[in-house]
């Protein structure tokens, strides 16, 4: 049986062996209520920026459940290639899968965005809690992926603000019609990191595809078959992790 992780902010590198931390508080909930861990058993906290601490937890009757420290690993799991999403709004079920797949698959952020032909509007403060909703799965994905370095879900917005605040990074652009293979739009050489343009349910719109292409967005295929928003997010980063990624790192 796997260790249980836990991501902890206060967790940061260079405490001290011995350090007792108080745990966040689904971070106790779940290691008492829902694990049902003793005293003393054994766990992982990591503050999702890399490394993570083997640690033993310490519960005392009538006090908050904490973490005394034990070693430092500086170990990352995270893929060579970082992957960014720019993912249209779909049905809140649907972007849940993708956020929590995108983790396992190693993606460093994931931007919600409202495209002209998305079903789903979000704005205020029912976007905010569907950011913090998809932000709370990232770390719950984490936690049981094993990745230390948490997805960043970025606030909802609309595609040209996405697209201005896209990190360095080869863009691509799904399109099942006009795009070329996935294969020869990664090229040979080596990638750092890619930007991954995924339209909504009806693709989209011919003002987004010019804005998308004047941003250097190459347009991109899976094959001759049309993926569903979600499915088609998750196939590209995986497709991306086989061609020019090391699976194996």
């Amino acid at each position: 049986m796997s260790v249980p992780r836990f991501h902890c902010p206060q967790a940061v590198p260079g405490l001290a062996a011995g350090t007792l931390l108080e745990l966040p508080a689904s971070a106790a909930h779940h290691a008492q209520r829902v694990l049902r861990l003793a005293d003393g058993a054994p766990i992982v906290l990591f503050d999702g920026r890399g490394g993570e601490y083997a640690a033993r937890l310490a519960c005392t009757p009538g006090a908050p459940a904490s973490a005394r420290m034990e070693a430092w690993h500086d170990r990352d799991r995270a893929p060579r290639i970082a992957v960014h999403l720019l993912q249209s709004l779909a049905a809140s079920e649907k972007i849940d899968w993708v956020v929590e797949k995108a983790v396992e698959l190693g993606c460093a952020s994931l931007t919600p965005v409202g495209a002209s032909r998305s079903v789903v509007r979000l704005h205020g403060e029912r976007a905010a809690r569907r950011v913090a909703h998809w932000q709370a799965l990232a770390v719950a994905a984490s936690e049981q992926c094993g990745l230390n370095r948490l997805l960043q879900v970025h606030p909802v917005t609309g595609l040209r603000e996405a697209i201005d605040r896209s990190p360095p990074g080869l863009r691509l652009r799904l399109d099942p019609v006009a795009g070329a293979p996935l294969p020869a739009c990664l090229g040979p050489d080596p990638l750092a990191a890619v930007v991954l343009a995924i339209g909504p349910e009806g693709g989209f719109d011919p003002q987004e595809e010019r804005a998308l292409g004047e941003a250097g967005f190459l347009g991109c295929t899976l094959g001759p078959r049309v993926l569903r928003t979600e499915t088609a997010a998750l196939a590209a980063v995986a497709a991306i992790r086989a061609i020019a990624d090391d699976f194996g790192h």
